[in-house]
């Protein structure tokens, strides 16, 4: 939509020196021969001007564009950030509560053992025995659990820091453009100035 409306622009001001151009033309060729000379003379530097203040506005147009898909780009790079952040935190957090369970299961298996071998009663002996192999089975588990959880964390690590880099590094593209565009403006507010002053 930008872009049709620029071209539009473009031409509409393309119109404007054609029809200021002519309308020289036709005046200058009233006039002596020797006014005649400096009109023209007047007229190509008028319509350099234009013309590199053509050339400005459509990079402008062009430089507007551009950034505006960088700020959609860093958008996106901004919110992957947020979840792989959130990601790696509770990949944390559950690698902690399963390292902070194993001894709590530990000391729980150690007890249940001293418990079956001064048990007399075999039929709970037989409860407890089968108690202290779920309890084994489950401190079994959350040991095995411990490399996979760490792994993960480490690629979320990994894809993190990557991610951070893109978005620094599309944020400096989109610095450059920025910069680019103000000095544009600032190159056109500064040859608007001088074409005023007579």
């Amino acid at each position: 939509m930008k872009v049709r409306k620029s071209a539009y622009i473009l031409r509409g001001l393309g119109c404007v020196v054609f029809g200021f151009c002519v309308g020289s033309i036709a005046l200058a060729q009233d006039a002596r021969p020797s006014d005649n000379k400096d009109t023209m003379q007047q007229l190509l530097v008028e319509v350099r001007m234009l013309r590199q203040a053509l050339e400005a506005v459509q990079r402008i147009n062009i430089d507007t564009y551009r950034s505006q898909l960088l700020v959609d780009r860093v958008r996106a790079s901004r919110e992957e950030v947020r979840r792989l952040s959130a990601s790696l935190n509770d990949a944390r957090e559950l690698l902690r509560r399963t390292q902070q369970t194993i001894p709590s299961f530990t000391e729980q298996v150690k007890l249940q053992e001293t418990q079956v071998q001064l048990e007399v009663d075999q039929s709970k002996r037989a409860q407890l025995e089968f108690e202290l192999k779920r309890s084994k089975e489950a401190l079994e588990n959350y040991k095995s659990q411990i490399e996979p959880l760490k792994e993960r964390e480490q690629q979320l690590q990994a894809d993190l820091n990557k991610e951070k880099a893109q978005l620094d590094e599309l944020e400096s593209r989109l610095d450059v453009l920025e910069r680019s565009i103000d000095n544009d403006r600032q190159k056109l507010d500064k040859d608007a100035q001088r074409t005023r002053m007579p």
